[in-house]
């Protein structure tokens, strides 16, 4: 709401105009911009490619991951509503990569006269008003010099309320107008209550199974295809997550253009998984239910954390599936810092989280994270040779189709491999009151947005 990118994207991820309304690649590492002639930033100056060039300057300065994902060289100002990005190396999915939040732009007057940032000054329908350090509290006011068109809102009052049964009791007491993700077994009931809706949209995260490779049984590719065999995702979506998203079909949400149309929902075949744990020399010898190999019973440590609704429960209902095929689960809730904590230490076997999978609109942001070998959130330490060269070329080719259709493999490949165990797609849900009119849920702002045409009715 208050900065805004150089790029947008559709519902299906298709980048469009944002800031700027055109760009073309001259050569293998350079890009032209160019950049709306009629946009003000909020202390009343224009926008122009001076205030673009300190925005990618600073934040690849001071921002190492996106300095390393946009491969961000340099930029020149050729005139006013002209610049001129240069990359290292081709980065055929540069526009897509400045969609992201990070690339924001924002005015010089943002920072204080130490040269530290202070407040955003951006572009957006909303211009920052205060912000409290004690309470986290953020206020916004309205934009009177919008680009886009005439903001319907006075302004927005952003409370921090982490506790999802402290934001049901909020939205029900009246307190709140807006919230997101309640628990979902509480949506029926809310959106029964006078005066409340509840709406269920899918959003660009996907909740998978992180998988630790240094654990030796996780390196046969047996193992798991067995847990993910024995997971009933139908089942999952339906009782734990109330309905609320779906099973998931590759790594990406249906709607996503450059998702691979010809993946299916993963198998639930208990039967076949629990052959598999035989074939690896698993067997029940003592009649207790849990398969040993070498007197040791087979254990998998399943941790998660407590940052979203379903979490916790869906990690109980997938150390059930897997103590029905013979697997001892041991599941353990917690805080994402000592999530975060044990992932680093390498003291788990899985680790269901949800992830967004594209805060760039390109395929080429998550899958490399994920499988390549030195990906940034393989915290798994998964290494495949052949899928890295798969994701090197897919990640340095031009045309866009071929590009595509080399993702479409590379996400094919890591379905079957199973580096990551993908479970359900992601919904969300959007609680408001009635009073609440003209909001348009927009997935590419992964979890919600509230746009310039949302207002309140009395």
């Amino acid at each position: 709401m208050v900065t805004e990118p150089l790029v947008g994207a559709t519902q299906e991820f298709v980048l469009t105009p944002k800031l700027a309304t055109s760009w073309n690649q001259t050569s293998p590492t350079t890009w032209e911009f160019k950049l709306r002639d009629d946009v003000k930033f909020h202390n009343g100056q224009p926008m122009t490619a001076n205030e673009v060039k300190f925005t990618l300057d600073r934040t690849c300065k001071l921002n190492a991951a996106s300095r390393e994902m946009a491969d961000y060289k340099s930029s020149r100002v050729i005139d006013d509503h002209t610049i001129e990005v240069t990359t290292n190396t081709n980065i055929p999915i540069l526009p897509a990569i400045l969609h992201y939040s990070n690339f924001g732009i924002i005015h010089p007057d943002s920072l204080n006269a130490q040269g530290n940032f202070s407040i955003p000054v951006g572009t957006g329908p909303m211009m920052y008003d205060s912000f409290d350090q004690q309470t986290r509290v953020f206020t916004v006011k309205k934009n009177p010099d919008y680009w886009a068109g005439t903001v319907k809102l006075d302004g927005v009052v952003f409370s921090s309320v982490p506790d999802h049964n402290s934001r049901t009791l909020a939205i029900e007491k009246g307190d709140i107008d807006f919230t997101v993700d309640l628990p979902y077994n509480e949506a029926e009931r809310i959106d029964a209550l006078p005066g409340i809706t509840v709406e269920k949209y899918l959003t660009p995260r996907v909740y998978v199974l992180y998988v630790n490779f240094d654990r030796a049984p996780l390196q046969d590719i047996r193992l798991r295809q067995a847990l993910s065999l024995a997971i009933n995702r139908t089942d999952i979506v339906n009782h734990v997550l109330y309905g609320i998203g779906q099973p998931a079909k590759g790594f990406f949400l249906p709607s996503m253009s450059f998702g691979n149309k010809n993946l299916e929902q993963l198998p639930y075949d208990p039967v076949k998984a629990k052959a598999l744990l035989a074939e690896m020399g698993y067997k029940d010898t003592n009649g207790d239910g849990i398969v040993e190999k070498d007197g040791q019973p087979l254990t998998i440590n399943l941790i998660t954390a407590t940052n979203r609704p379903a979490l916790s429960p869906m990690a109980e209902t997938i150390g059930s599936d897997l103590k029905a095929i013979g697997i001892q689960s041991k599941v353990e809730v917690m805080a994402s810092a000592a999530g975060n904590d044990r992932v680093s230490a390498g003291t788990y076997d899985l680790n269901l989280v949800a992830n967004n999978i594209a805060m760039v609109p390109d395929p080429g942001y998550i899958l490399p994270k994920w499988f390549k070998s030195t990906g940034d959130t393989n915290k798994g330490h998964y290494k495949n040779a052949t899928l890295d060269a798969q994701i090197d070329d897919a990640m340095h080719t031009v045309d866009d189709k071929e590009r595509l259709a080399k993702w479409n493999k590379v996400e094919a490949d890591a379905y079957d491999l199973l580096p990551i165990i993908p479970v359900a797609d992601y919904g969300v849900l959007i609680v408001k009151k009635d009073t609440v009119q003209g909001y348009k849920f927009d997935p590419t702002a992964h979890d919600y947005a509230l746009d310039y045409e949302i207002t309140i009715t009395e």
